[in-house]
Parts: structure tokens; sequence; C-alpha cells
């Protein structure tokens, strides 16, 4: 008896649920270490003198370096695991917009330590 074809799920292939399990992994692999490692570039104030201008010297870039990891980390990670849940191109959109914000916050994070 030959089987349909049309009424197989395309989320069911296995190269599918194992390419997606592979980017959960990056997604949240990368959140951790945006959570964890990127808020103590506030350190990096450590060489700040009176009267310095460096965004990193002032209390709102310190601030800045702390809270962008803290809360982008977790908002990727969600939104990033339900791009790979849901089903379609806004899936894989959401994917993309997640490991943005990620590449986005150590960029901006990036720049007002260095």
């Amino acid at each position: 008896m030959a089987t349909n074809t049309t009424d197989i799920d395309p989320g069911s292939d296995p190269t599918t649920l194992v390419l997606k399990y592979l980017g959960g992994v990056v997604l949240w692999v990368f959140a951790a270490f945006t959570f964890l490692l990127l808020p103590l570039n506030v350190m990096a104030s450590d060489g700040c003198f009176d009267g310095d201008t460096r965004a990193i010297c002032t209390a709102a870039g310190q601030n800045a370096v702390a809270y962008i990891p803290m809360v982008t980390a977790p908002v990727a990670g969600v939104l990033g695991t339900y791009g790979l849940t849901a089903q379609g191109g806004r899936g894989k959109g959401a994917y993309a917009v997640a490991m943005g914000m990620l590449v986005a916050a150590w960029a901006v994070v990036s720049a007002i330590a260095g």
C-alpha cells in the first residue's frame, strides 16, 4: 500500500529536527555567554579618572554595559526558541532577529566599553 506523502509534516524530517536542535543549542549557548560574560565589560571603567569623557566612565554608560546583555539575552533566547518551533517563514525571521539581537548587544557594549 502506497503512503500519501502530502500528509507528512515537513518538520518531522530527521535532518530538519537535528538542525533545529543544533540551532537551539547555538542560540542558548550564545545567549548564556552574552548574559554571563558581557556585563563584565563594566570593569573597563577601572581606568577612568576625574574628567574622563568616555562613555564607560559615566554612570549611564556603566549601567548600559551591565543591563543591556541581561535584558537582551533572555528575550533573544525566548524569541529564538519560538522561531525554531513556529511553522513557516515567520519562525525563521524570529530566529534571525534573536541572533541579530545578541550580536547587536555585543557590538553596543563593545562600543561603549572600548
